[in-house]
């Protein structure tokens, strides 16, 4: 006598449930590989520009007896090379604000380098302020 082997099925329910722990990994890796990306952003273009500014921004004032009010007084022609984002400059203040590149535009990183506090402005969802020293 030979024995016939049956053919496994999988069940709908099987199948469903596969899709669901796959859907419960998504939604909280997806997130987590964005928020590390942006970061990643913040760190390559924001920090070091941003010292590069109030360094010469603190030239300037050696030089001219007080500190620039737009960033155009500082000649920094590489600032036209950054990706993410576009920087202004107040007499105490740099601000950073993104670019479509960055993901939303309009999310501003400020910096006060005379009290040498930062703060987030318009960036609900685009970048957390944890991510700031």
């Amino acid at each position: 006598m030979v024995k016939e082997k049956k053919a496994s099925k999988v069940s709908l329910i099987e199948v469903l449930m596969v899709i669901l722990f796959v859907g419960i990994i998504v939604i909280f890796v997806f997130p987590t590989i964005a928020d590390n990306q942006k970061k990643k952003k913040i760190n390559e273009e924001i920090f070091p520009t941003f010292k590069l500014i109030q360094s010469e921004n603190e030239r300037f004032f050696e030089e001219f007896g007080e500190y620039a009010f737009d960033i155009s007084q500082l000649n920094m022609d590489e600032l036209n090379d950054k990706k993410h984002f576009e920087f202004n400059l107040t007499d105490s203040t740099i601000f950073a604000t993104t670019n479509r590149k960055f993901g939303k535009p309009g999310a501003q990183i400020v910096y006060n380098f005379i009290t040498e506090t930062w703060s987030v402005e318009r960036a609900e969802g685009v970048i957390d302020i944890n991510w700031l020293p």
